[in-house]
C-alpha cells in the first residue's frame, strides 16, 4: 500500500492508510475528510484488512484517521478477538 504507517502492538503488525474522501471528484477538489483502512497482521498472516466501522463519519485530518484506526486497531488486539491463547489472557487455569 501506498502512504501506509506502519506500527507494532504485541506481536502484531498494524498497516493504516488514510485515504482522502471528496464530494467532489476532481484531481483538483481538497479533500472532505479521511477515511482510514487498517490491516492486521501476525507472522506474516494477515488476520484483519479493512476500514473503521464509522466510515460515515469522515475524520478532518490524515493524522487523525491515522491516530483513531490505530486505537480501533489495539483495542481488538487486546480483547483477544484474533485468537489470543488463553494463557495471554489471564483465563489459564
Amino acid at each position: 500500500m501506498k502512504d501506509v504507517t506502519h506500527e507494532s502492538w504485541k506481536g502484531h503488525q498494524i498497516n493504516i492508510r488514510a485515504v482522502p474522501v471528496r464530494h467532489i471528484q476532481t484531481p483538483a477538489s481538497v479533500p472532505d475528510g479521511y477515511l482510514a483502512i487498517v490491516q492486521i497482521c501476525m507472522n506474516g498472516e494477515v488476520l484483519a484488512d479493512w476500514h473503521l466501522p464509522r466510515y460515515g463519519e469522515r475524520l478532518r485530518s490524515r493524522r487523525e484517521a491515522e491516530r483513531e484506526a490505530m486505537q480501533y486497531a489495539v483495542q481488538l488486539i487486546n480483547r483477544g478477538v484474533f485468537g489470543e491463547p488463553v494463557q495471554a489472557l489471564g483465563l489459564a487455569a
